[in-house]
């Protein structure tokens, strides 16, 4: 007999008008028969690609899954909690279908099982309930520093304090969260579902002093010489890219990250035209966060096509439908100004698609005398983020690779300092939640083994891995 075909569920969103004036979660979340119908989707395979191939962390999801299909939401909540250490962020910001959805084996024939959607059902509900607390081990006499309160540093300190090491986190910004607290806007995430995970952090007795910059209130030697027996960094990529384009002091051209932070909510841009330069989500982000800022039209231009687009496509598509224009094929080559000293055009190079680089994506090339101009009252930058982590190497001695990032064994953490580790974007660039709680998750076993055998060989310094 064949199966039924039972199309996939669909997320529930707000409408369009509601989101042009809202930075409330766009997604809404399914509801208890939503989510147990499209559970129910699944079929539970034996060897499941979406675990063990799509999923950074190897989430448990086909067991998961399974007691939802039984309407068991609290105990599916807490299996997927012992393999992430942040399932209800990662279920919203993580591009499933690049992953664990674009894995799954129902979508070879069908649309992929609605993963993320579930895993955000399962955990929205604990949290509705009172949540789950966070496990602690009996105290063990250890102390961790973790310099960094992004997903890499969060996810550290919960496996620290499961295995009962005392555990302090220094960050630069008041409050805990990084990027998903500070680069992110609401309508992707709530800040209180990151302030929720903070919460969990702080009952399970993590301390944070936020608010406090190395250099300025702490050197990070004093952390690893005497007041801790361990430290992870896990600081992440705040430096923006900045292409070498003519004009880029003039007044009107921003960066992302400080458009999308507290200084840019600021930055008023009622009837403004903007134009973001870039592909990727936090170009997205940065369009959609100045339409319901009041702008007059937001475009994005980005210099391949959009099949070649790093971007994801729900994202494309939620912005499309809010009113956010694309322009393809297009490069920046400068910025003019007005009579006034201000931004009023952004001057572009068309162009073409050539021969596929090394990712695979076709290299855009100019056509020569191709250019055009763009209408812009401000431009926003969204070239992505690079490593800036020299003051390791100078303070600490540790060694960095080529790219600039602090150099580590990827299988512990471990750098080429005993008693320092590190991980996230810090080590690895620019990259997804789940790959860096995926390394906070490692460094932090490395480290218990360290503070309690003190077994610095055992863990492999990254000397030993240089290819």
């Amino acid at each position: 007999m064949a199966r039924e075909i039972v199309p996939r569920q669909p997320m529930p969103i707000l409408s369009v008008e509601e989101r042009r004036t809202s930075f409330a979660e766009v997604s809404l979340g399914f509801s208890a028969d939503a989510a147990v119908t499209e559970a129910r989707r699944c079929i539970l395979c034996k060897q499941p690609r979406c675990a063990q191939v799509g999923c950074p962390l190897h989430n448990r999801i086909p067991e998961w899954i399974g007691l939802i299909q039984q309407g068991k939401f609290m105990e599916a909540a807490k299996l997927t909690r012992e393999t992430s250490s942040m399932p209800e962020i990662c279920s919203r910001v993580c591009p499933q279908e690049r992953l664990c959805e674009g894995s799954c084996a129902l979508g070879i024939k069908q649309e992929p099982v609605a993963i993320g959607a579930l895993e955000r059902f399962v955990n929205d509900f604990a949290r509705e309930a009172g949540d789950i607390p966070l496990e602690t081990g009996a105290p063990s006499g250890r102390a961790v520093a973790v310099v960094g309160a992004g997903p890499a540093g969060l996810a550290a300190a919960e496996r620290l304090r499961w295995w009962g090491h005392e555990v302090v986190i220094y960050d630069a910004l008041p409050h805990p969260g990084g990027l998903l607290r500070y680069g992110l806007p609401g309508f992707k995430i709530s800040t209180e579902v990151v302030e929720q995970r903070w919460r969990l952090l702080e009952n399970a007795g993590v301390r944070f002093l936020g608010g406090w910059r190395m250099g300025r209130d702490f050197r990070l030697a004093d952390l690893v010489e005497g007041l801790f027996d361990a430290v992870f960094v896990g600081v992440g990529t705040w430096k923006a890219v900045e292409p070498r384009i003519p004009g880029l002091e003039t007044p009107g051209v921003a960066q992302a990250l400080p458009f999308l932070g507290p200084t840019g909510r600021a930055l008023d841009v009622t009837g403004a035209q903007v134009v973001v330069l870039g592909g990727g989500d936090s170009a997205m982000d940065c369009a959609r966060t100045a339409l319901r800022r009041g702008a007059k039209r937001a475009v994005i231009a980005y210099r391949r096509d959009e099949a070649n687009m790093p971007g994801s496509k729900k994202e494309v598509k939620m912005a499309r439908a809010e009113g956010v224009e694309f322009q393809f094929l297009v490069s920046p080559l400068g910025f003019t100004a007005g009579s006034d000293g201000k931004l009023k055009a952004v001057e572009l190079q068309q162009m073409e698609l050539g021969e596929p680089d090394a990712e695979g994506r076709r290299s855009p090339k100019p056509i020569p005398g191709r250019t055009t101009s763009l209408p812009a009252d401000l431009a926003v930058l969204a070239f992505g983020f690079k490593p800036d982590a020299a003051w390791a190497a100078a303070e600490l001695g540790v060694d960095l690779k080529s790219d600039g990032t602090i150099m580590i064994n990827e299988e512990t953490g471990a750098t080429s300092r005993p008693g320092v580790f590190a991980g996230g974007d810090v080590t690895a660039g620019a990259d997804l939640v789940c790959r860096a709680v995926v390394a906070g998750r490692r460094a932090a076993a490395s480290i218990h083994r360290y503070v309690t055998l003190g077994d610095w060989s055992a863990l492999t310094p990254p000397q030993a891995v240089r290819a």
